[in-house]
This record gives structure tokens, sequence and C-alpha cells, in this order.
């Protein structure tokens, strides 16, 4: 789960959320969306790109967190993240389930079968106008941006660490409520790796293409402080534990 900040009231509503009704999201549906060109296929460009990017992070050496594997995005079906220890899906659905995370400062929160989003300005049609799609000052999300969200909630899935059936979910609140966790909450560590450790590729990537040695030198060295340091706020892998296994197919 991604979010600015928590609070109580969210906390005690969070805890009956299971994901009301809504759309699901594939870049097929995304594409007839009833709205003006181009927005439609834009959003489904920056998806497609997005999991093209995410996937060349997964086969980069600063993935630690997350399993090898890579993420299949499907016209029809959506997404999916692939591993040779099974298949997890991580579905999108923008609900009004969504919406009422959103109005808490999240950005999507995770489920057993994928995350859920809620709808944004300008509100013309929930397939486009998302979280998934568009950042809180309205402005739309870029490729990098959307790859960072699902390398999240995907962490999420595939850890089941957060919202991720309903005890998980009653055991997250409880910590947040009680022993007042939000960024150094337990069930975030791993997902904030993941996204350092994305932030970390797309700096590198970037100082190698302008070809910046002394910044790619301190890039580095502060990687490797930061992986040789105990966070409360985040957890690097590789771990001796595998994750849980995916869920059955059938």
């Amino acid at each position: 789960m991604t979010a600015r900040s928590l609070a109580a009231p969210a906390t005690l509503l969070l805890l009956v959320g299971t994901g009301c009704a809504g759309v699901e999201l594939t870049p097929a549906a995304v594409e007839r969306a009833l709205v003006e060109a181009p927005a439609p296929a834009r959003a489904a460009a920056t998806w497609r790109k997005a999991v093209a990017l995410a996937n060349e992070f997964l086969a980069s050496a600063q993935r630690r967190t997350l399993p090898e594997g890579r993420i299949e995005l499907s016209d029809a079906a959506g997404m999916r993240f692939v591993t040779s220890a099974g298949t997890w899906p991580i579905a999108v659905r923008c609900t009004t389930w969504g919406d009422v995370c959103l109005a808490f400062g999240f950005a999507a929160q995770e489920r057993e079968w994928g995350f859920v989003v809620g709808s944004k300005e300008p509100e013309r049609d929930r397939l486009v106008d998302n979280s998934l799609f568009v950042a809180p000052g309205g402005m739309r999300k870029s490729a990098s941006a959307v790859a960072h969200l699902i390398l999240h909630e995907t962490t999420h899935v595939v850890w089941r660490e957060g919202t991720v059936g309903f005890w998980n979910g009653v055991s997250y609140y409880l910590e947040s409520i009680f022993l007042f966790r939000y960024s150094n909450h337990s069930d975030e560590r791993r997902p904030n790796a993941t996204d350092e450790e994305f932030d970390w590729f797309v700096n590198e990537r970037a100082l190698r293409a302008a070809d910046d040695a002394a910044r790619l030198a301190a890039l580095v060295s502060y990687i490797e402080r930061h992986l040789g340091e105990a966070h409360d706020t985040c957890r690097h892998g590789p771990f001796e534990e595998a994750p849980p296994a995916p869920p059955d197919p059938r």
C-alpha cells in the first residue's frame, strides 16, 4: 500500500474494505474507454511502457526484494507476475473502495488478486481517470511512476504483507493503530525496499546514459552503505525464506 499518511479513522474504515464494485483495468478495456482521443490510447501505451520498464528492473542487479521473475501484460487479461515457483495474478480494479482509499491519501490498496485504485479528476471514465495513471496533483503519470506503483503493490501481493487477505488486513491496521507504525510499518518494509531499488535502477540507468562516472560512483557507494545498515522503513533481500506459494490457478 502506498500512502501519504494514515489516521485512526481511516484504519477503522479500511479494516472492513473489500474492494467494492468497479471496473477491471486491462489495456484493451482502457483503449475502449468512452473518452475522447488520444487519452485512452495514451494511458494504455503508458501502462505497456511501465511494464517494460519494470521488467528491465526485475532483470537487473538492483532487484533484491522481489524474487526473480517478470510481469506479463495481456491486452485482454491484464497483469500477472511469473516466476519459476509459480504465477501471481496482479489484477487492477478501479472501485468505489479505491475512492475511499484515495480520500485518505492512499494511491492503491493491495489484495490477494492484485490491487485497487480510485477514480481521479476529471473522472470521465474510471478506466482512464484513476490513480494508476493520474498523480495526486492531477498530472498524468509517467511510465516510471506507473511502474513504481505496480512494483510496490506486486511486492505486497507476492510476500502476502499488508491487506492481502482479511486477517492480514486486520493485523496491518491493528499494528498501525496500537504501535503507531506508518512509514515504518512491518508490512511496508519490503515494498518500501522495492521502491528504493527501483529508484536506484532508474538513477543508475540515467547516469550511465549521461556517462557521469563521478555521480554513478557516488550512487554505488550510497547503495552499498545503505544495504549494509539496518533501517526501520525498509527490508531488502535476498532472503533465506521464499515467498508464500502463489494461489492455485484452479
